[in-house]
Formats: C-alpha cells, sequence, structure tokens
C-alpha cells in the first residue's frame, strides 16, 4: 500500500521540487494584465503567456524592491509598469500555501526588454500601415487657409489642455475650440482617443489636434497604438498632433498631416497659419491702399489736364464768341447798308416806274389798243378789217371795227 500524505506534507514536497527545479531568481518574460497597485507599496498582477492566453500566473512585488523597480524604469525612459505591455522579469519562484498557488516574486524588471519590444511593435504597426497605404492619407487632405474652427482630443483640465488653450488665447485671433474627453494614457487610453476623434469627425471643424504633454514610453504608448493611426488616418479633417515628445516620434505623428512636438507647438502652428492670413490680407489691403492712391493721383492729373484743356477751350471759345460777335456785328451793318442800297436802288426805278407809268403816258396823247380778249395790239399788220378793237385815251376807251389798213 502506498504512503498517504498529509497535505501539509504534500505542498512540502510540491514546494521542495520548486526550489529544486528554480533553486534561484528566474527570467520569465509575458504580458501583464490586471496590474494593481495598494496604499501600502505594494502591487499585484497576471502575468500571462504572450503565445497562450490561458496560460498565466500570478506576480506580486512589495516595498523597497517595487520602489527599485519604478525609479530603473524611469531612469531608462520606460516609465511605470501598466497592463498591456509584455515584459521581461526576474523572479523567484515560490508557493502561496494557502492557495496551494505558484506565485512568482517580483525581482527585477529588463527596461531593455520592454523598450525593444515596444520598438518592435511600433515597426510592425508601421509596416501594416504603409502596406495599406494610410500613412500619407490624412497628410494628402488640404489644409485650410485660416483654420479657426479646431477639435481638440485631450484630457480636460491636463497641463497640455491648458498650455494649448493659452497659446491660442494670446495672439487674440477668434479660434472656436470644441474639446473632445481622452485619458492619455492607462488601459483605455487608446479606446478612449479613438471615441474622441470619432465624434470630432461629424463636427464642421477646419481641423482635429491630438495634444498631451511629455512622458515615459509607456505613457506614450497610446499614441503608437494601431487602432489609433487607422483613425487618424480615417479622419475628414488634417490632424494635427502636439505629443510631448522632444526626441520621439509616435505612429500618430507619422500619420497625421502635421506633426508638432508639444501641445504649444501644435497651438503656435494654428497661430502662425492664421496670421500668415492675417498678413496676407494687411498686405493685399495696403497693396489695394496703395494702387487705390496711385490711380486717384493718375486721375486727379488727367483731371487737370483736363480742366486746363477745357480752360483753354473755354479760352478759344470766347475768342470765337468775340469773333462771331464781331463778324454778326459787321454781317448787320453790311446787310444794313445793302439793305439801304437796294432801298435806294428801287426808289429810283419806283421814281422811274411811275415817270413812265401808263397813265401819264396817256396824258402826253398816246392811246393803248387792246383786242377784245385784252391783249395789246402792238402791230398794225396784226389787225385785219372786221376785227373789232378797244381804244383807250386819257380820258376813256372808244371801240372801233377795222375797215381797212393804210400802206
Amino acid at each position: 500500500m502506498s504512503e498517504t500524505l498529509s497535505v501539509a506534507d504534500l505542498l512540502t514536497g510540491v514546494e521542495t521540487a520548486l526550489l529544486s527545479t528554480y533553486p534561484g531568481p528566474v527570467w520569465v518574460r509575458g504580458e501583464i494584465s490586471g496590474l494593481r497597485r495598494t496604499n501600502r507599496g505594494a502591487a499585484f498582477l497576471k502575468l500571462v503567456d504572450s503565445d497562450n492566453q490561458d496560460q498565466s500566473v500570478e506576480v506580486g512585488v512589495r516595498g523597497r524592491i517595487l520602489a527599485e523597480i519604478d525609479t530603473a524604469l524611469n531612469a531608462a525612459g520606460v516609465g511605470s509598469l501598466r497592463s498591456g505591455i509584455e515584459v521581461r522579469l526576474e523572479v523567484m519562484v515560490t508557493l502561496r500555501r494557502g492557495t496551494s498557488l505558484v506565485q512568482l516574486s517580483l525581482m527585477r524588471v529588463d527596461p531593455e526588454f520592454i523598450a525593444g519590444k515596444l520598438a518592435v511593435d511600433r515597426e510592425e504597426v508601421l509596416r501594416r500601415l504603409q502596406a495599406d497605404r494610410l500613412l500619407e492619407v490624412n497628410g494628402s487632405l488640404p489644409i485650410p487657409l485660416v483654420p479657426l474652427r479646431v477639435g481638440l482630443v485631450t484630457s480636460r483640465g491636463s497641463a497640455a489642455h491648458a498650455d494649448f488653450l493659452n497659446h491660442l488665447k494670446a495672439p487674440g485671433y477668434r479660434f472656436q475650440i470644441l474639446t473632445a474627453e481622452a485619458m492619455m494614457q492607462g488601459e483605455t487610453s487608446p479606446e478612449q482617443v479613438i471615441r474622441g476623434l470619432d465624434r470630432l469627425a461629424r463636427e464642421p471643424v477646419d481641423m482635429v489636434a491630438l495634444v498631451r504633454g511629455g512622458g515615459s514610453k509607456l505613457d506614450l504608448s497610446t499614441f503608437d497604438d494601431e487602432g489609433v493611426a487607422r483613425r487618424i488616418a480615417a479622419m475628414p479633417q488634417p490632424v494635427i498632433t502636439g505629443i510631448g515628445s522632444e526626441t520621439d516620434r509616435s505612429i500618430a505623428d507619422e500619420v497625421a498631416a502635421v506633426a508638432e512636438k508639444t501641445p504649444t507647438a501644435a497651438a503656435g502652428w494654428l497661430v502662425t497659419k492664421v496670421s500668415d492670413f492675417a498678413g496676407r490680407i494687411d498686405r493685399a489691403e495696403e497693396s489695394i491702399r496703395d494702387e487705390s492712391s496711385k490711380a486717384i493721383a493718375r486721375a486727379n492729373s488727367g483731371l487737370n489736364h483736363l480742366v486746363a484743356q477745357i480752360a483753354g477751350s473755354r479760352e478759344a471759345l470766347r475768342r470765337q464768341e468775340d469773333g462771331l460777335s464781331h463778324l454778326r456785328d459787321s454781317i448787320v451793318d453790311s446787310a444794313r447798308r445793302g439793305v439801304q442800297n437796294q432801298r435806294s436802288v428801287i426808289d429810283s426805278y419806283s421814281e422811274l416806274i411811275s415817270t413812265m407809268g401808263l397813265e401819264r403816258t396817256l396824258r402826253r396823247g398816246f392811246t393803248v389798243v387792246t383786242r377784245p380778249d385784252g391783249s395789246a395790239v402792238r402791230e398794225a399788220a396784226s389787225l385785219s378789217r372786221g376785227d373789232r378793237v378797244s381804244v383807250r385815251f386819257a380820258d376813256g376807251r372808244v371801240s372801233m371795227e377795222v375797215e381797212g389798213r393804210d400802206e
């Protein structure tokens, strides 16, 4: 009959086997899940197998060791541990007797592994985006001449939020800001950023700004998220990023139409864009004013020349008027003299006519012979025997009949 072990003996045997197999610290890699920190300076998490999500092990760390890990990660620029990242941990393998579960006691974290894994993941995302031709899509959208209506995705009340708004207000331009709230780091950050972009995509804004302040690689990992990058590429408006990383460009920077280093720089870009347009308006106004002044000066010069011509014409007209007046007077005088001369001639003719008139001629003894029709008989040869004629004397008429004609 085989030996019957007590539960305590069994657990001791398992623990002994674990210590025999893993007598000292070992390195293990996996993805962090369900990370939580306590008020007493401890942290607990699950380390999930990267290739088999059903396989996981509990990990715990306390006190000084956790503080040293945080310090090392921050010094390496990686940032504090969080769920969803793949890590390489140095651990002690132990058995928790109360639950009979294997547990790992965290000793150290490999910052270079995290940084390298983030870089590898980043390059893989960039490769997929490039294959789908999404890196240039947002940048191909036309940039508005005056982007005064700006959609903003950021964390309300953050320093980045304040810096961005304050820099826009300083020049006095009338920017209209529509803010979509989103957490800028943490497990739910990518989802919230995508939701904020979705909202602004339906709004009548000229551009969309995505901003946050500086931070570690893990703090800024939201902006290397593939889902965030794809949403930026699909935006109907140009996107400008102001993510506080002075050294590294995020994938969001690569996909956005405009990428600036900080929230203040992003706001400055918008201000410069509006200022450039305002400057063009000012220069156009100045040019219009100059051209108008020149045109007015040319018009005034032309008017002055025209006035001078009119004045000369007026003087010429005055001289012509004087000449016409003189000519009129001359014509009137000439006409008057001509009329007087003609009147004298007429008077002479009248006197002559009156002297040579019929009545005076008859009184001098002459007669006028006429036919019955009143026509004058000028020649004796025109009369025949039997013709009746009327002979007019100064004192009357006598009717006669022609008896014959004396040779």
